[in-house]
């Protein structure tokens, strides 16, 4: 079985995320190629079996890359079984599910896509790599002053496990 693991990533958490299921997929006999949404390749969507696409939010949208490819392949995408993984810091609170499904369900109407599966994950935080601005807009705008345990530095609040059992049961469907 043939899977394509198409990503966009803003500061690699998904792309984190799509090495994990693809090594995943890989140590469970299945071919597993990644493709970055953002490259200039070209890539056949109709010569694998299984597709997952993933996309992290920033500023309330996911990427513009992540949104060409779907609009781009929504025939061959819509022909085989297909799973969505939408990876934003809303997800990582339960008062934040309700937003995170709404970039979902504004993605997937802007696109007419319509995944067999989708599943919302929690991204992280990459303090270190803030500026002073960027910070305040996080804490202030992202986590709406929600606490974050721990130092400020960088806190991934994917859940791993979740994660690897859905998308297995997904490949094995």
């Amino acid at each position: 079985m043939r899977i394509l693991i198409a990503y966009g990533t803003s500061e690699g958490q998904t792309r984190k995320i799509t090495k994990t299921i693809a090594a995943r997929m890989r140590e469970l006999g299945r071919d597993a190629d990644l493709f970055d949404t953002a490259s200039l390749e070209n890539i056949h969507v109709g010569s694998y079996d299984k597709v997952i696409v993933a996309g992290s939010v920033h500023q309330q949208r996911h990427q513009e890359s992540v949104e060409v490819f779907v609009m781009a392949n929504l025939a061959e995408l819509q022909k085989r079984p297909t799973l969505f993984l939408s990876v934003s810091l809303s997800a990582a609170f339960p008062d934040g599910m309700l937003e995170a499904q709404s970039y979902v369900d504004e993605f997937l109407v802007s696109t007419g896509w319509k995944p067999t599966q989708s599943l919302l994950i929690a991204g992280a935080l990459r303090y270190d790599e803030y500026d002073y601005f960027k910070a305040q807009i996080i804490e202030h705008v992202v986590l709406k002053c929600r606490e974050v345990e721990g130092a400020k530095g960088d806190y991934e609040f994917t859940d791993w496990h979740t994660l690897c059992r859905a998308v297995e049961s997904f490949v094995r469907a």
